[in-house]
């Protein structure tokens, strides 16, 4: 239901893009905008995640008592869908313009529940990237754009689960993960049309990959706490699979011009 929700919303946001761009393509003059030399925007929205940290609230595996120490082997984080904030300073660097520098500070929760919440996962992921937008016409007043950052993330979360141990026995268990710092990397794709002199309606479609490395595994000598263990084979312990945080967010909100030279 999350990948579909997302689906729609993107189907819905090229829509009214098009639509919008339509109308007022007849009604506007297409050079009438003064292009800002710096500005910021503010934006929020959904995310879902697609990559194998996607998982249901069932899915939480570890062994304890090994010789190294607990350890966390699940396939997946038990990610799907949440929601997210951004603000994004960009400034134009040519005398067009057309490309800018961006600088951008993000939060996203992730969530996950199930079986009325004995069986859920929460994930924060913090994230401070540095990128470069570029903007087709920049003097119009709707404006396609796109752009591609690189990321720190700082990841952490915890989840609570059904366990059924060896002997039989069931229990419901509350693991914390321990923050995970990565790099990252997103690309965007977006419009922006001129709602006053003063602000801008920005939309944005963003395809992020929170943990493209360094990857990590590591035991652990607490019983409910734990890292992500995202790699299929490091520290010499070799897993299944490696762990991919790859969502997709459709987003909007605000950009205000701050100088125009």
């Amino acid at each position: 239901m999350g990948f579909l929700k997302l689906f729609l919303i993107v189907a819905l946001v090229f829509f009214l893009l098009s639509e919008t761009a339509s109308q007022q393509k007849s009604k506007i003059k297409t050079t009438s905008r003064k292009v800002p030399k710096y500005s910021i925007s503010f934006m929020g929205g959904f995310g879902y995640v697609l990559g194998s940290a996607n998982g249901d609230g069932r899915g939480f595996t570890s062994q304890y008592n090994l010789p190294g120490g607990n350890l966390f082997i699940s396939d997946n984080l038990g990610m799907q869908q949440g929601y997210g904030i951004m603000t994004v300073g960009k400034v134009a660097i040519d005398k067009k313009k057309k490309t800018r520098i961006t600088g951008t500070l993000g939060y996203n929760l992730f969530y996950n529940s199930e079986d009325r919440g004995r069986n859920r996962t929460k994930w924060h992921i913090f994230n401070l990237g540095a990128g470069v937008e570029y903007h087709f016409t920049p003097k119009q007043r709707q404006r396609l754009f796109v752009g591609y950052e690189l990321d720190y993330t700082l990841t952490f979360g915890a989840w609570q689960s059904d366990i059924l141990y060896p002997d039989g026995y069931l229990s419901n268990i509350y693991t914390k993960f321990s923050p995970a710092s990565r790099l990252g990397m997103a690309a965007t794709a977006g419009m922006e049309f001129r709602l006053s002199r003063k602000m801008d309606l920005i939309v944005e479609i963003r395809g992020v990959w929170a943990n493209l490395f360094p990857r990590n595994n590591s035991y652990t000598s607490q019983p409910y706490d734990t890292y992500i263990n995202d790699s299929k084979s490091n520290s010499g312990i070799e897993l299944m699979s490696r762990k991919d945080i790859i969502y997709m967010q459709v987003v909007t909100g605000i950009t205000l011009p701050l100088k125009y030279k």
